[in-house]
């Protein structure tokens, strides 16, 4: 699956405020999906107090007071979202790229693993389609404020069979761990 951490540069935008910006982008990500399992309806995310987990087994757990996720769900066109701050409430800083005060890690892409046939029984033409919307509307919401920090390595079904992708190391990314 390709998974992404964008870093996102909201300045003095109260959190709140960024929630709301984007429940409004999963909404009409939502409304503009084909895929018939895509409810249209508001996107909430689930504020969580943690535990958190590692990002490797002998990193530290993250310290946040919460972080945000959100998951379709849908085997299709599947949108996994975690948004949390930059900064921990210990000082650490995950990716010291200036001026990023919160990090999303995304991953729209399930449905790729998936052969077609499967895709054509759930009626499912493009399984990135939710993503890509999503992302979209997202950028119109923090236009130039959102940059790519690290681009995971995926598989992706082609010719009958899963074909490794090792992404390009991001332009201005920052932070690669």
């Amino acid at each position: 699956m390709a998974m992404w951490e964008y870093g996102l540069k909201t300045g003095d935008l109260a959190e709140e405020e960024m929630v709301k910006r984007f429940e409004k982008a999963l909404t009409r990500a939502a409304k503009a999906t084909s895929d018939p399992h895509i409810a249209k309806s508001r996107k909430k995310l689930r504020k969580n107090n943690g535990p958190f987990g590692r990002s490797t087994p002998d990193s530290e757990p993250p310290d946040y007071d919460h972080i945000y996720f959100f998951n379709s769900g849908h085997r299709g066109c599947h949108l996994f979202l975690k948004l949390y701050p930059n900064m921990e409430r210990n000082g650490r800083i995950k990716f010291p790229r200036e001026g990023v005060t919160w990090c999303m890690y995304l991953d729209f892409s399930y449905g790729r693993d998936l052969p077609p046939e499967i895709l054509a029984d759930l009626e499912v033409e493009k399984p990135e389609e939710y993503g890509e919307n999503f992302m979209r509307e997202l950028s119109q919401f923090f236009p130039h404020e959102i940059v790519l920090l690290k681009e995971y390595e995926y598989f992706r079904w082609e010719n009958g069979q899963d074909v490794r992708v090792v992404p390009r190391e991001a332009a201005e990314s920052g932070g690669q761990d």
